[in-house]
């Protein structure tokens, strides 16, 4: 049985793993080893998204405000006929005096602060951002999705499915037990896992976590903080693959 690394923030994870092996050529390790060194290097500069992506609708951004930080929900829709992957993004607020203040343009931030790992064709996700910052509640959130990198980072005819669901049916507290499966033979690494609660369409907590590694038919369960109110009734969850071949 292998280890599974999870983190967020300085949260404690609580974990459990099945494996399966799988056939895995030199060249495949080679060519994953290159994309995450790529992705290290990428996260050295701050994302600077100048260019939006036609390909990319942005259906709404919202703010969650909690006392112990602020997360800002963005839903996402690919109008394409293809997946599309490594897409940097900006986020911030207006200000009430009408100040731009960015939340993600920062040198070594996680890549996934700043890129969204990977929307199907004609999909839709939601990705999270979270921030220790207090936000004003008249801040007005946005989000701007750009045009991977040429020579793109990462490209993908299919993308591998990774299932993800609570472990615990009822509602929903601030502290979710979450269940996640990647039934592919594809590991995947810096695996972000997203959460949003909801309460009559209305957006009341969000939140993230990252799986460090989850090997090719492995199985994690894992503990993701909410940020914001714990009387939701509903709870979507997002796990876009990272490693695609």
């Amino acid at each position: 049985m292998r280890s599974v690394r999870v983190s967020w923030g300085a949260a404690p994870a609580v974990l459990a793993l099945t494996a399966l092996s799988g056939c895995v050529t030199t060249q495949q390790r080679n060519a994953r080893t290159v994309l995450m060194n790529e992705r290290t290097i990428a996260s050295e500069t701050a994302v600077r998204v100048t260019r939006e992506n036609p390909l990319i609708a942005v259906a709404g951004v919202a703010l969650v405000h909690a006392t112990d930080g602020t997360a800002l929900a963005v839903q996402l829709r690919n109008t394409s006929t293809r997946p599309l992957t490594d897409l940097p993004i900006s986020v911030g607020v207006t200000t009430a005096t009408g100040r731009i203040v960015y939340l993600n343009r920062a040198p070594n931030i996680d890549y996934f602060d700043a890129h969204v790992p990977a929307i199907a064709a004609a999909g839709e996700i939601t990705w999270v951002f979270t921030t220790r910052r207090q936000l004003a509640t008249t801040a007005r959130p946005f989000a701007r999705v750009g045009i991977a990198g040429s020579p793109p980072t990462t490209t993908a005819t299919r993308l591998p499915r990774i299932e993800v669901v609570p472990v615990d049916a009822s509602a929903p507290g601030r502290v979710l037990r979450v269940s996640v499966v990647n039934p592919s033979g594809i590991p995947q690494y810096g695996l972000p896992v997203y959460a949003i609660a909801l309460r009559a369409g209305r957006l009341l907590g969000a939140g993230r976590a990252t799986i460090a590694d989850l090997d090719g038919g492995a199985r994690a369960t894992l503990e993701l903080k909410l940020l914001g109110s714990s009387t939701a009734t509903t709870v979507r969850l997002f796990a876009p693959p990272t490693i695609f071949n």
